[in-house]
């Protein structure tokens, strides 16, 4: 990732962090779309647009690693940037939001003629080119919601790290949250923790490229991450699609999977054993159910419907990201067990967040998965739409409403075990993850990351999550995030 040297607010734009939603009264707010924004004012200077490293201020909390920064131009893309008219000294837009919309956010500089007359000492002044202002780049991103959302995931870490015991998520870090429209596919919050304050990290990049945590690094977009038992309704949608079970069919959980000799993982039969329906192993999250219902589908069959449910598969925003992987059988260290441990989020799985949070919104829509957008509209000086985002879906699983509704109704019987989560003000369905880690603790137990996807309302989703705290001790650990987006909606009145 670059990280150049400046930010600044282009030319005449301003930055619109838009949502519904009750907000201070200092907040402008649009009475004829109910919509609230934040702005961040460019700087004009006579007749010719200068660029200034400010308005960000107001921002160390809004999602630094999206919005972006600008530096200097490199060698190579001023050979680029030339042809377009640009100086040699200017600043572009060099990561983030910043970068992806450069050409739309750059105004046109304009120019200035001074004639002096040694003689008299008089001055005459002519405009050679009128300057024009960039437009303007209006996002999904809710100024308050992201507050919510950052302020949320921020206290769970710090709680889970005074309160747990080692192992358990006492060793909680960073993580990352992620909040979207399920019909549109704007991305509504998106948190990566730790962060840095856009107005002075300039100043502060030495510290920061080297800091524990890595705040430059966006995780929304870029970490990667074993889903663990979020993995699961991918699974079941799968074989519900392909006929291998009904939502009635049971398998025994005995506490030990025992089809192969040499290799017989656990469960730890939390809330359950005996004959598990599909609604059953989604509530209680049996391992058995989905370690025998995966070993019958087979990885390739079920990993190909998770990546027509966003795992695994670009998310269409208009930003660099990590695609991440999914296990096949075609992978070098593939074995039977791997398909497995596959089947319930690990093996070779590692996905983003924000492929989680579409995942989720794929769920919660009977299998479309929406292209998820950052930036909602642009316009002119003039207030004219330059540009619009047009919600799109990306893929179709198979199945629709007779398959996705068990699923569903699991993830929403789910979320009743959690107090946290039956206690919402809004209906929510979930389904957590507990991937294992690498590292290990003295007693040979590892530890694992923190992994929830939920949406809500049940019946009428407006609204999907994706939480993952690393180290942070089990996918409940994660359910005060999601309630935190709960209490959000429901209090403007948007569910």
């Amino acid at each position: 990732m670059n990280h150049p040297s400046g930010n600044r607010v282009k030319p005449g734009t301003l930055f619109h962090l838009k949502g519904k939603g009750s907000v201070p009264a200092s907040t402008p707010r649009s009475s004829a779309s109910g919509f609230i924004s934040l702005s961040l004012p460019g700087f004009h200077h006579g007749t010719v647009i200068r660029r200034r490293h400010q308005g960000y201020a107001a921002l160390p909390a809004h999602a630094p690693q999206l919005l972006g920064g600008v530096g200097a131009m490199s060698a190579e893309q001023w050979a680029q940037k030339k042809a377009q008219g640009l100086a040699m000294d200017e600043s572009i837009g060099q990561w983030g939001l910043e970068a992806a919309w450069e050409d739309a956010l750059r105004g046109r500089a304009g120019s200035l003629k001074v004639t002096v007359d040694r003689s008299s000492g008089g001055r005459t002044e002519t405009i050679q080119s009128t300057p024009q202002a960039g437009d303007t780049l209006h996002l999904y991103l809710d100024a308050d919601l992201q507050r919510t959302l950052r302020s949320a995931l921020q206290q769970q870490i710090e709680t889970l790290q005074a309160t747990k015991p080692e192992g358990k998520g006492k060793e909680a870090c960073a993580g990352a949250a992620v909040v979207v429209d399920v019909q549109t596919g704007g991305v509504l919050a998106a948190v990566s923790l730790p962060d840095y304050n856009l107005a002075s990290w300039r100043q502060n990049y030495a510290a920061l490229a080297t800091a524990q945590g890595a705040p430059l690094v966006n995780r929304v977009l870029n970490g990667q991450y074993a889903p663990g038992s979020a993995f699961k309704p991918a699974v079941a949608v799968s074989a519900l699609a392909a006929g291998i079970i009904t939502p009635q069919s049971t398998v025994n959980c005995g506490g030990r999977y025992t089809y192969y000799a040499g290799y017989q993982p656990r469960c730890l039969q939390l809330g359950h054993r005996g004959a598990v329906s599909m609604v059953t192993a989604l509530r209680h999250s049996c391992n058995i159910y989905f370690y025998d219902v995966g070993r019958r589908l087979g990885v390739d069959t079920f990993s190909a419907t998770a990546q027509q449910l966003g795992l695994g598969a670009p998310c269409g925003t208009e930003l660099p990201e990590t695609t991440g992987r999914l296990t096949w059988s075609t992978d070098e260290n593939y074995q039977a067990g791997l398909a497995l441990m596959a089947a319930i989020g690990q093996g070779n799985t590692s996905v983003s967040p924000l492929q989680l949070a579409a995942y989720a919104g794929a769920l919660a829509r009977d299998g479309q998965r929406p292209a998820l957008h950052f930036a909602q509209s642009t316009t002119d000086a003039a207030g004219n739409i330059t540009w619009q985002a047009q919600p799109d879906v990306l893929a179709q699983a198979p199945g629709g409403a007779a398959v996705f509704a068990p699923i569903r109704e699991g993830m929403a019987q789910m979320a009743q075990t959690l107090r946290t989560l039956r206690e919402s003000p809004i209906p929510l369905a979930c389904k957590t993850g507990s991937p294992q880690l690498a590292g290990t603790l003295a007693d040979g137990t590892h530890y694992t990351n923190s992994v929830l996807i939920g949406y809500g309302p049940v019946q009428q989703p407006q609204f999907a999550v994706a939480v993952v705290i690393e180290y942070g001790g089990g996918g409940s650990n994660a359910a005060p995030v999601l309630r935190a987006a709960a209490d959000w909606f429901a209090a403007a009145g948007m569910a």
